[in-house]
C-alpha cells in the first residue's frame, strides 16, 4: 500500500502566514505539519510515499528530503499548474495502479488508528472509503449523509437510516478509481465521489481519536494548544518540567520568569526577567523575549524578538519578527512587519 500526501496548495485561508511558507511547513508545536504527518504514518510502513508540490516546492523537499528519518521512501510530484486533488492522483496513475492507496491532506493533525478503516474498506469491497468523524454541534464543516451500512448517500430514500459525518481529509482508494479521472485538472468530488456514491461504491468509516485541521488561523492556534496540553500524544522537543511544560536545555531563562502550563519553549531561546509565558504558549527556536513580557494563547515562530513590556494574546507571530517595547497584540497575526486582525477566534 502507498500513501499520497497532498501538499501542493497555496494555503489561502492561512494567509499572510503562507505568503512565505507552504502550508505543509507551518509549525505545530515547533515541528512542520508535514513532519508531524510523516511521524504519524511511520508505524504503518507504507511501501512508498508520494508528495505533490506546486507552491514553494523546494522548501518542502529541503525539509523532508528522501524521507529516511521516517523510514519512508518518498517521491515528489511537481505540478507546474495545480491539477486539483483528482488530477494530482491521475498524474501518478502508472505508479498507483497495482494496489490500494491512501491520500491525506497536509493541513490536518490526527492520531486516529488506520488499521480499522483499512479492514472495513476490505470487508465492504469498497472502491473508496472516506474516514469521518461525528460532527460537533458547533462545527462548520460540511456534513455528509451516511447509510447504516456505511455507504455515502447522494439520493436518500425515506427508509434510509442516515447519520451525518465530517470528512477528516484521509481516504482509502482502490486503483479502479484512476480510470474515472480525466487528464488535467479535476476534483475528487466531481470525478470520483459523486459517481461512486451514485453507484453505491463510496463508503465512510467513523473513527474516534483526535482530529482537527489547521486551515484557518484560529484552528491553527487551537491545534498547537491541543498538542502541548496532551490532547494528542506526539513527540515534543525539550525537557518536560511538570505536567505540560517543555523547555529545551539550550534556552536561557531568568529565574524570575513565570511559566504557566501548558507551554513549549524551543531551542536557544532567551527570556528576560519578570516575563510570563503561558498558559498555552508555543515559543519557537532562537526567540529573544525581553523583560516584563506576557505571552499566552499564542504561537511565536522561530527567530522572533519581543521587546520590553509587550503583551501577546491569542496571536501568531511569524518568523524573524520584531515587536518593539510596549506593544499589545491580541487576536493578531504579525507577518513581514505588518499586523492583521484575526476574527475567527
Amino acid at each position: 500500500m502507498r500513501a499520497f500526501l497532498l501538499a501542493a496548495g497555496q494555503g489561502a485561508r492561512l494567509r499572510p502566514l503562507t505568503l512565505t511558507k507552504p502550508k505543509a511547513l507551518v509549525p505545530l508545536a515547533n515541528r512542520p505539519s508535514i513532519v508531524r504527518l510523516l511521524e504519524y504514518l511511520q508505524p504503518y510502513e507504507f511501501k512508498e510515499t508520494f508528495i505533490n508540490q506546486h507552491y514553494l516546492p523546494e522548501d518542502i523537499s529541503d525539509v523532508v528530503g528522501s524521507g529516511r528519518l521516517w523510514n519512508a521512501n518518498i517521491h515528489y510530484s511537481f505540478e507546474p499548474e495545480l491539477l486539483g486533488t483528482a488530477g494530482a492522483i491521475k498524474k501518478l496513475e502508472k505508479l498507483l495502479n497495482d494496489d490500494k492507496f491512501l491520500i491525506i491532506n497536509t493541513d490536518i493533525v490526527t492520531d486516529i488508528d488506520l488499521i480499522s478503516p483499512l479492514e472495513f474498506h476490505e470487508t465492504r469491497g469498497a472502491e473508496a472509503t472516506l474516514i469521518m468523524t461525528s460532527p460537533k454541534p458547533d462545527e462548520r464543516y460540511e456534513q455528509i449523509g451516511v447509510c447504516a451500512d456505511g455507504r455515502i448517500l447522494i439520493d436518500k430514500n425515506p427508509e434510509d437510516v442516515v447519520r451525518s459525518g465530517t470528512y477528516i481529509g484521509i481516504g482509502i482508494f482502490e486503483p479502479s478509481v484512476l480510470g474515472m479521472i480525466p487528464q488535467g485538472y479535476s476534483s475528487l468530488l466531481d470525478s470520483v465521489f459523486l459517481p461512486l456514491a451514485q453507484e453505491g461504491g463510496l463508503y465512510a468509516y467513523f473513527v474516534d481519536g483526535y482530529w482537527t485541521d489547521i486551515g484557518t488561523p484560529g484552528r491553527y492556534i487551537q491545534a498547537n494548544k491541543d498538542l502541548i496540553s496532551g490532547k494528542m500524544h506526539v513527540p515534543i522537543d525539550g525537557r518536560l518540567v511538570g505536567d505540560n511544560i517543555w523547555i529545551d536545555e539550550t534556552s536561557e531563562i531568568d529565574l524570575t520568569v513565570r511559566i504557566e502550563e501548558p507551554a513549549l519553549i524551543g531551542k536557544g531561546v532567551s527570556i528576560d526577567r519578570g516575563t510570563v509565558i503561558g498558559p498555552y504558549a508555543v515559543i519557537g527556536d532562537g526567540c529573544q523575549i525581553g523583560p516584563k513580557v506576557e505571552i499566552s494563547n499564542s504561537v511565536v515562530w522561530d527567530g522572533s524578538r519581543i521587546d520590553t513590556a509587550c503583551l501577546i494574546d491569542s496571536s501568531i507571530i511569524a518568523e524573524n519578527q520584531h515587536i518593539t517595547p510596549g506593544h499589545r497584540l491580541k487576536r493578531t497575526i504579525l507577518h513581514g512587519g505588518i499586523t492583521e486582525p484575526m476574527f475567527n477566534i
